[in-house]
Parts: C-alpha cells; structure tokens; sequence
C-alpha cells in the first residue's frame, strides 16, 4: 500500500531527510581537497569536533564549576570545526588532538583533577585514539612521546597529591603501551590500506590495460572495416565501370571486326584507366598469338610491324596464351616471365587473361600499368567477365568471316511457339521448360521497350521482379524474368547489374549458337551433295544415273516421293 504525502510515516521520512541531508553538509570537507585519504581525515575532524562541541555544550550547562576547562575545550574544538572545513585542516587536526592531550596535564598542573588518573584516562586517552587515526606516523610517535615525559615528570609540576613515583611510572607505562599497541594497530591498517591499494591499482592497471586493448581492436577492427568499404566501393565501381564497357562493347557489335576490337582496347583503357590495352588472337594453326588491337601508340607501333608472340614462349602473353591461366607481374622488372618490349617502355607490371570460347584458348587480353602493383586477384576476377564477352565476340567474328556473304546479316527468327516458351529455376536447383506469364505487364513492357523494368516492393498481391529484355544487334530476342520470393524485396544496383551482364552474354551467345548451326547445316548439306555427285558420277549409265539421283535424294528427304522423267513432248 502506497503511503500518502501527508502521512505521519511520510512526514517522519522528511524530518529524517532532512536532519542527514543538513548534517552530510555540515560535516563535507572543502571541494579543494582532492586526495581521497585526506578528504576522509577532514570529514573525521569535522564529525568529531562538531559531535564534540555539542557535547561540550551541554557539559558547559550541567557543570558550570568546571567553566575554564570546557571554554578552552569548546574554543579549540570549535576551531578545529572550522579549519576541518577549510584547506587549512591539518592545522586542525594539530591542535585538536595536541591540546585534547594537553588539557588532562593542564588540569593536573593547575590542581583541578581529582586524581592524576582521572586527568590522565579523561582527555589524553582520547587525544592519542583520535590522533592514532588522523595524525601521520610521525606526528602521532612525537604526541606519545611528549605525553609519556609529560607522565613520568608530573611530580615535579602537579597540584594535586601524588601519593608515590611510582604513580606517574606507571601512568608513563600505560600510555607508553597504549602509544605502541595504538601504533602497531595504524601500522597495520596502513598496510592493510596499502596493500588494498595495491590491489585496485592492479585492477586499475588491468581495466586500462584492458581499456587500451579494447581500444586499439576497436581502432583495428575500424580500420579492417574501413578497408573493407573501401574495397567493396572499389569493387562495386569496378563492376560498374564493367558494366558499363559491356554495353558500350554491345552497342559497337556493327562495327567491323578491326573496328570492334580497337573499340574494346581503347574502352577498357579509358574506363579502367590503363597504359596499354591488346588483344592478341591465335592463328590457325595455334602457334602465334598475333596482336589485332591496341589503345597506346606504342602498340600501334607494334601492330604496324605485325607483332606476333608464339604460344607457349617468352612474356606473359605467351604463357597465358599456351596455359589458359590469367597471370600478373607485379613488378616487371623482377618478373623473369615478363618480357621487356622497347615499344612500351613505360610499363611496369602487366596482367594478362585468357580469351577462351568453352575450354579452348583462342586469344588474350594484355593489360599493362605505368605503376608498380597496379593488379590484384580481385581484378582478374571482374575482368573474367567481360574476357568472356569479348571471347563471344571473336568467336563471332571468326565464324561471321567462315560464313557465306549475306549470311551474317540474317537476323534471328523465333516462332510464336518458342517466344512463349521458356526455362524456370526452381527453388530445388532444377531447371524445368514452363510457359512464360500471360498478361505480364513488366515483360510487355521491357519487350517492348528494350530496357529493363525493376519492380520494388511491390503492392501487396503482387511479387517484386526484374525483366531483363535479352537483345542482339538491337533486336529483342528473350526475356530474363525474375521473381523474388518475398514481397518486401528490394532490388539492389549490383543485382541488376549482374542481370544486365548476364542477358548481354545470353544475347552473344544465342547468336554465336545460331550462326554455329547455320554453319554445321550448310556443311552438312555440302557434304550430302557432294556424296550423292560422287555416286552419281560413279557411273556411265543413264539408267543408272537416275536410279541413284532418285534412291539418294529419298533418302536425304524423307516423307516425300521423288520421281524423274526423261523425254521430250510428241509433235
């Protein structure tokens, strides 16, 4: 049950708030002092000399015959009070305890003590406690020493009797024992304190070594963080920059094959800031990887001398183009497979990748660096990418110059049935034929568009896709659709991208299949002919002649029934 403000509990809480607040500010000691230990001993002094003032006071009211000695006590008590609250309190410390243990001997000198004892056990018993506490080691050996002379000569100075000497002995005995046993007692607490000092700086010592630990993993980690940015923006500049040579490349494909090649060189070398871009192609035979284009002056220089490396033998170029393994000389000089070339005397380390139509070589990308290290694996990695699709490319070209004249201006020919049919990915790793959506809005849209139609968190019913039209040459020929499971789903810039990269290489490579095809009939087809010429040239007979003409061309044409009539109309 809750107590109501107004309550007798309540009020009584107030009271008793009020009494510790006021005395806690009545006894703190003056902000200026700083140390702990000395704080403490001024909060002591001001406790005690305040509780004993009080005392005093009452002292003053109920035995006024003893007027003298409470006003010189309350005096110095109350100054004491005062220094304690002040920077100036170990003055008060001084002449608390000093003259607390002074009064008893004063008392027994002016003769107001009953007895030496009583004097004695009265206020020097309770100087040398108070001074054991708050004294220093020194100060407090020289108050017990002073108190014991000041014991042993009381006969030579006291007003009141003194029955024997052994009396003051024994006094001097006693506090002399009382000095060490007190003395023993601070020594041990100050061992104590020293020892638990040593501890908490120990632990203070372990937390800021801690601390400075924590703090350079912190620093570390930042920096690791930092790196990692900095190289994931790098990266995702890099697959941009690619991104973006892989449309312009695209976009060049009516070019001619010099020209397209020249275009890729002086692409790659604008957009990734290089020194000197070629591309070697092999020759027919695989022995030479011939250079075809170039970006830097020194390489025109080389293409006009018909610069030729043999496949397996001296530079980068000819072991990348015998092994089908990217390689990278950081430094050209220490390099042993890079070879020095007079035309490029600028360059300092070199990257070269393979140019492969599936696991065959047929070229290689020469990338060189006016700078020191200027390659890593990351950028063989995004540069496999667009060596993939500049292999497509020659490749295409290769077989657009093996083709008959007005074959390469054919464009491709889907049916109705096949633009509607398609391939799924399914969420078991399966690839199955389905049937594309109908009424989807986004691939009408990027069919008839010809660009890309991103859809992002979509309204609810609805699922969030990309459509990717699938071009060549301008001409939409697919659609790469994706749909996300989660209607939530956001598409990122590096998703599209990837989409985008791999529907120009789906574009490339459907031509590059389609032209492979035409290719492969139309030697099938010489081949058929050239058999049945062959047959039919095997004989003289005309009956023959026909018989064969008539059994091979049935044979090559199924489903039909061939006929051949010799003769000429009656007149």
């Amino acid at each position: 049950m809750a107590l109501q403000p107004n309550s007798p509990t309540e009020k009584k809480r107030s009271v008793v708030s009020g009494i510790r607040e006021l005395w806690q500010a009545s006894t703190a000691p003056n902000p200026s002092i700083k140390d702990a230990k000395e704080s403490r001993k001024a909060k002591l002094l001001a406790t005690l000399s305040l509780i004993i003032s009080i005392l005093l006071l009452f002292a003053f009211f109920l035995v006024p015959h003893k007027f003298t000695v409470f006003t010189i006590l309350l005096a110095v008590t109350f100054v004491s009070y005062l220094l304690s609250r002040s920077i100036y309190y170990q003055f008060g410390i001084y002449l608390f305890v000093y003259v607390f243990t002074a009064i008893g001997f004063l008392t027994i000198y002016t003769g107001n003590a009953s007895t030496a004892e009583t004097a004695i056990s009265t206020t020097v018993y309770f100087g040398l406690v108070v001074a054991s506490v708050l004294l220093s080691q020194t100060g407090f050996v020289v108050l017990v020493s002073l108190s014991i002379i000041a014991s042993i000569t009381i006969p030579f100075y006291s007003n009141i009797p003194v029955e024997e000497n052994v009396n003051a002995m024994r006094i001097a005995g006693d506090l002399f024992a009382m000095g060490a046993l007190l003395f023993g007692i601070n020594l041990f607490r100050q061992s104590l304190e020293k020892e638990q000092l040593a501890e908490v700086n120990a632990i203070n010592q372990t937390l800021k070594d801690l601390a400075t630990r924590l703090e350079d993993h912190i620093k570390e980690r930042t920096q690791e963080i930092e790196q990692v940015t900095a190289q994931v923006q790098k990266q995702s500049l890099r697959i941009q920059t690619i991104s973006d040579i892989s449309q312009e490349i695209s976009s060049s494909i009516k070019q001619t094959p010099n020209e397209l090649l020249t275009k890729i060189a002086q692409i790659i070398s604008k957009k990734l800031d290089y020194y000197h871009v070629g591309i070697f192609l092999l020759d027919k035979d695989r022995e030479f990887a011939i250079l075809r284009a170039t970006n830097s002056q020194g390489g025109q220089k080389m293409l006009a001398n018909h610069h030729q490396l043999k496949v397996g033998g001296a530079g980068i170029v000819g072991f990348v183009s015998q092994s089908g393994r990217a390689r990278i000389a950081l430094d050209t000089s220490a390099d042993t497979v890079f070879f020095n070339n007079p035309d490029l005397p600028e360059t300092h380390s070199e990257m070269a990748l393979p140019l492969k139509y599936g696991n065959t070589v047929i070229g290689v990308l020469d990338i060189q660096s006016s700078e020191s290290n200027a390659f890593n694996k990351e950028d063989i990695e995004t540069l496999n990418t667009l060596t993939n699709q500049i292999a497509l490319m020659v490749k295409n070209i290769q077989i657009t110059d093996e083709a008959p004249k007005g074959v390469t201006n054919q464009k491709i020919k889907i049916s109705s049935k096949d633009i509607k049919r398609g391939y799924t990915f399914q969420p078991d790793g399966s690839v199955i034929v389905t049937n594309l959506p109908e009424h989807n809005l986004q691939i009408q849209k990027a069919i008839a568009s010809g660009e890309t139609v991103v859809l992002s968190n979509a309204p609810k019913g609805s699922t969030p896709t990309i459509a990717v039209p699938v071009k060549f040459r301008e001409q939409v020929i697919g659609v790469l659709h994706i749909e996300a499971t989660k209607e939530n789903r956001n598409w990122t810039e590096d998703e599209i991208l990837l989409i985008q990269a791999v529907s120009d290489r789906a574009g490339l490579a459907l031509e590059n299949a389609r032209l492979l095809d035409d290719s492969q009939r139309r030697a099938t087809k010489e081949q058929a002919i050239s058999e049945i010429s062959t047959k039919i040239g095997a004989t003289a007979d005309i009956e023959s002649i026909l018989r064969t003409a008539v059994r091979e061309l049935g044979a090559q044409i199924s489903g039909t029934q061939i006929s051949v009539e010799i003769g000429g109309s009656k007149d």
